[in-house]
């Protein structure tokens, strides 16, 4: 196994005469790779005993424990000897500020917490507070000192919380950022056999067995996203506890720390169906089932941006799970990552776009991407620019073709009338999610009828037109399965009593739906009118036309570009109207 990426990248850049390093994202964690002269241990003091090899005499400065010599050879403390007190910043700076000049010193300093030495300031700098501004104004200064940059003395300020002032981030400021990625495959694998021999050796009251039908190798792909720090306290706990590591205990601690990880702003969902949990939707099946084949085969040419597109309620968010799980990946939930703070709202999308590159293979999900992401306008937003900054970003990282077969965005939304140019051109395959036929409603009764623990007493295929479902959803079909269950529960006198069928109409003829149906023509059209492929339609694959489309089908029987455009602005109009009188 090789040695970590940021390592290499690390020891690269010194060899280049780079002296300011910025650690970041994982540097809380334990570092180990096969082959490593050193034991397991955090960053900071992996980094000490990796120069200490090299000759550097290493200090470790942080507020809570002030100034201390980490590693070196010989009697080297002369600079600990000219400090009275080595919890002294000023002291601590002051004397570095001359060390670090001298090119028979061979010094490297460990700034650890930067973050909370060098905060980043959410407007001016000349608010921070005095501590704030010597260390920030010192640092820079180093990293920017000609005489400094001719020695080979070190400076490596570690953030644990990627918030140190952009000042010494910024390009030409003298440092170097690198990032800590999570520990990939490989990482975890060997760290995971370390822990399985050291329980071998006698020390099982300490690291816990994996489950007999939890093997190795599924355990190293379910712990993706997880920390070696994390993968060590998983087996610990479980030796505590008596008991073997397994897959549940894994998934429920992955979930937290990606949570932790990306502050929030990233969930892992943990796909639990299939494709044959899904009723109707035949073109998505279809589609699905061939990008599962090559997939698995490794095409070159796999998308990497899907939009499910179509009215509310309609399967969309179950789908989306449904690909995560015929994939084989993890999926990945986006959440909102604007902030209020100046540049704050950028660094948050680097956070998470850096915590699913580390991730990957994966499924990223953006749930009502028209809301998420909002709109690239002609020109600078009222934001000073920042969404279309972010934007500009995102569509790049998409883009990028190392992240073809391994990254896949899939993006839902009900309201693709909202969508601007931009998020359209990123997502290249367009497939609608409509309105469930008549053909599909009696599937979604038995499968809606057993998701919620209920059993049918009659066969629903006669059921194709239900009192008030018109224009169906799944949702609202679940709903009034739901209420039927209600009232077989009232009238049996007991709980999980059969529905009959009796109990489907009198629940149907109960309900009332909330949703505009000219809205949901709208919406339905909409998707239509963006879908990529011909054979993307449901009705390619033996599913009746919707009747909503009957007045934009030519003589052919096929949908006419035109009467879809003219319908629509029917539609718009209409419910303009609609709102208006709202209003009023």
């Amino acid at each position: 196994m090789a040695q970590p990426k940021w390592l290499t990248q690390l020891e690269m850049a010194r060899q280049a005469g780079v002296r300011g390093f910025i650690l970041t994202g994982n540097t809380s964690d334990l570092v180990y790779y096969e082959g490593s002269p050193l034991v397991p241990c955090r960053v900071r003091y992996f980094i000490g005993q990796w120069l200490a090899r090299d000759g550097y005499d290493v200090y470790l400065y942080s507020h809570a424990r002030g100034l201390q010599r980490l590693q070196g050879s010989g009697d080297k403390q002369t600079v600990l000897r000219e400090i009275a007190d080595p919890r002294d910043l000023v002291q601590v700076l002051r004397a570095f500020s001359e060390w670090l000049r001298r090119r028979d010193a061979r010094l490297a300093l460990i700034v650890d917490y930067a973050d909370h030495l060098c905060p980043i300031s959410h407007g001016t700098n000349a608010v921070l507070a005095p501590e704030h501004l010597l260390a920030l104004q010192t640092f820079h200064a180093w990293g920017t000192d000609d005489t400094i940059r001719a020695a080979e003395n070190l400076v490596l300020l570690i953030s644990h919380e990627n918030q140190v002032n952009d000042l010494l981030v910024r390009t030409g400021s003298g440092y170097r950022v690198i990032w800590i990625d999570l520990p990939g495959e490989e990482e975890r694998r060997g760290f995971t056999q370390l822990l399985q021999t050291i329980r071998g050796n006698g020390r099982a009251r300490d690291f816990a067995a994996l489950d007999s039908d939890f093997p190795l190798q599924e355990f190293v792909r379910t712990s993706g996203g997880l920390r070696l720090s994390d993968i060590e306290g998983l087996f610990r706990q479980a030796a505590a506890q008596g008991s073997s590591v397994s897959r549940e205990m894994t998934r429920t601690l992955k979930a937290e720390v990606i949570r932790q990880l990306a502050g929030g702003l990233l969930e892992v969902r943990e796909a639990t169906h299939g494709l044959q949990h899904v009723a109707g939707l035949p073109h998505l099946k279809q589609f699905v089932q061939n990008l599962r084949w090559r997939w698995q085969q490794g095409a070159p040419d796999l998308p990497q941006a899907i939009l499910l597109a179509g009215v509310p309620g309609c399967g969309k968010s179950f789908s989306v799970m449904a690909i995560a799980h015929e994939l084989q990946i993890p999926c990945l939930a986006m959440r909102q990552v604007r902030e209020q703070w100046v540049g704050a709202s950028e660094r948050n999308l680097e956070r998470v776009l850096q915590i699913i590159e580390t991730l990957a293979p994966c499924l990223v999900w953006i749930d009502e991407i028209d809301q998420a992401l909002g709109q690239r306008s002609t020109g600078e937003s009222a934001d000073a620019g920042t969404s279309e900054r972010m934007l500009a970003r995102l569509w790049e990282f998409m883009g990028a073709m190392r992240h073809r077969g391994r990254i896949l965005w899939v993006a839902t939304t009900n309201r693709p009338d909202l969508l601007d140019a931009a998020t359209l051109d990123r997502f290249p395959l367009v497939i609608p999610i409509l309105h469930p036929t008549q053909a599909e409603v009696p599937e979604l009764l038995r499968m809606l009828a057993q998701q919620v623990g209920r059993t049918l007493d009659f066969d629903p295929n006669g059921f194709a037109q239900l009192p008030n479902l018109g224009l169906p959803t799944v949702r609202a079909l679940q709903e009034v399965v739901v209420k039927a269950g209600e009232l077989a529960d009232i009238a049996a006198g007991q709980v999980g009593a059969p529905i009959t069928k009796d109990h489907l109409v009198q629940a149907a003829q109960l309900y009332k739906p909330n949703y505009n149906p000219l809205l949901h023509q709208f919406i339905a059209l909409t998707a239509i009118r963006m879908t990529t492929f011909h054979d993307l339609f449901p009705w390619q694959n033996g599913v009746p036309m919707p009747e909503y489309l009957q007045p934009v089908l030519n003589e052919q029987g096929e949908i006419d570009p035109l009467r879809l455009a003219n319908r629509l602005a029917e539609l718009q109009q209409v419910l303009l109207h609609e709102r208006i009188a709202r209003q009023v």
